[in-house]
């Protein structure tokens, strides 16, 4: 039996008369029962006495200072869990990101800078001509898209010739863009003279 439940031996009337002295809070007292019950406070504290008012309502405060407690860790163990999840998710957003910044990074990398063209034949034997022209993006985009995916480490120096198909350049405007794509991957390098590095 639990201490604010109605003892054994407790009469239904001295049991209503400790309900109202627990309910009163920290304000309770014999004589604030008795005069919200019209009882004489020499019978309440015998009641109180006998029963062990003091003692119950202290058990009952444990009891509720318990309940409050684990209900705060609950939460706070609940917010926890909540972040942790809700930092693994943002992790692997961010990992995602990165994997799809790198692969288009690449993509871009290899589209050519000028107009290409190449012609095939279907399966219907007809040529089609298909043509590829330069996107309206830099390679200083892909750079950048690259950066972003490794954290700002700058790529290894590639050879353009073996990423990009240079077939539709002259050598002045392989060389323009080999000097335009170290400026962009290497922007703290030494440059030599006339911008070339």
């Amino acid at each position: 039996m639990l201490a604010w439940e109605r003892q054994e031996g407790e009469s239904a009337r001295a049991y209503e008369a400790f309900c109202a002295y627990r309910d009163l809070g920290s304000t309770r007292s014999i004589a604030k029962v008795g005069h919200l019950l019209g009882k004489s406070v020499g019978l309440l504290e015998r009641w109180s006495s006998k029963h062990d008012w003091v003692d119950r309502v202290a058990a009952l405060q444990a009891r509720d200072e318990m309940v409050r407690r684990d209900a705060v860790e609950t939460h706070l163990r609940e917010r926890a869990e909540d972040h942790a999840r809700r930092e693994a998710a943002l992790h692997e957003r961010t990992l995602e990101a990165k994997e799809l910044a790198l692969e288009q990074s690449l993509l871009m990398l290899k589209w050519p800078l000028t107009t290409q063209q190449t012609t095939e034949v279907d399966e219907n034997g007809n040529v089609v001509t298909m043509l590829f022209a330069p996107a309206g993006w830099s390679k200083a985009t892909a750079v950048s898209l690259y950066r972003m995916a490794t954290n700002g480490e700058a790529p290894e120096e590639p050879d353009p010739a073996e990423i990009l198909d240079f077939s539709g350049m002259t050598e002045s405007e392989v060389r323009a863009f080999y000097d335009l794509y170290m400026k962009a991957a290497y922007p703290d390098r030494p440059q030599g003279p006339g911008g070339g590095s």
